[in-house]
């Protein structure tokens, strides 16, 4: 089953293991941004987590906050990688330094903060073959269609993999991953994002519903404006529960009124066996 990951920013090891205590039980990972804490203390974080960790202290090259030299990053690294939690290690660093895939549980990442990245594969070959157990890629959508090559990649994945298209246009990657038996993980913040497009845990849980989406049959996906008309999603929800009384319907929110052949091929993908389109005075079905 996907985790739910939860990213908490802090400024020291105490407030970061105070905010974990409060994660809700459905939260199955916490990563704790080392590049964003004032002090790091990796072993405290190791040792007293209430939940399995993702150690991440990422350079300011891939969109982090790490203020130190590369050589104090990579101590803090190879620190992370000799606890028994994750550590999130850019591909860059692991062709620079392989023998850290070696070292402990390793997720590699890519980041493209102005696009979807190219050739989704060729990356993911490129960090298996460096030993990676994770494979973590993020683009950054500019339209609806964005979603296509990560959830596709996903799809075909030849392990655990992450597969995100950050920014508003891109929530759907974050939303749908549950649904791909490959997708290791999908993020939400607790009190402060830590990407484009990240959802709140509260929202995850409560609105959107991680749970009933990992487990619907049949999921129906509303295509909505933005903001989400919760009221109207709530009725679908009670509407498909009158039409499959005997299974497990659940209706996922999604804030665009776009239904392109790359979102519709994307959705059929993460086996949405509906999809609805709000409008101010009704919805219909687009295909099921």
């Amino acid at each position: 089953m996907t985790h739910l990951a939860v990213s908490i920013v802090a400024r020291d090891a105490t407030e970061a293991l105070e905010k974990a205590a409060t994660l809700p039980a459905e939260v199955t990972l916490v990563e704790y941004r080392l590049d964003k804490m004032a002090r790091v203390d990796v072993p405290r974080l190791a040792r007293e987590t209430p939940l399995p960790a993702i150690f991440t202290c990422r350079p300011s090259w891939e969109g982090g906050d790490f203020q130190g030299s590369e050589e104090a990053r990579l101590g803090i690294l190879q620190e992370a990688l000799g606890t028994a939690h994750w550590v999130d290690v850019e591909l860059k660093t692991l062709e620079e330094h392989p023998h850290l895939a070696r070292m402990g549980r390793v997720i590699a990442s890519q980041h493209d903060f102005a696009g979807m990245l190219g050739d989704w594969d060729a990356l993911e070959a490129r960090a298996r073959a460096l030993g990676a157990r994770v494979v973590k890629l993020v683009g950054m959508a500019q339209s609806p269609d964005d979603v296509l090559p990560p959830l596709a990649w996903l799809d075909r994945a030849r392990g655990p993999a992450v597969a995100i298209a950050m920014g508003a246009a891109g929530v759907a990657t974050r939303l749908l991953a549950p649904r791909f038996p490959r997708a290791f993980l999908t993020f939400a913040s607790l009190d402060q994002a830590t990407a484009p497009g990240q959802v709140t845990v509260h929202d995850w849980l409560v609105r959107y519903g991680f749970t009933q989406t990992v487990d619907a049959d049949p999921l129906l996906v509303a295509l909505t404006s933005d903001p989400i008309p919760w009221a109207w999603v709530e009725a679908q929800r009670v509407a498909a529960s009158a039409r499959y009384p005997d299974r497990r319907p659940w209706v996922l929110p999604l804030p665009t009124g776009q239904a392109t052949p790359a979102l519709v091929r994307a959705l059929d993908l993460a086996g949405v066996q509906e999809v609805i389109i709000f409008e101010d005075k009704g919805s219909g079905a687009v295909w099921d």
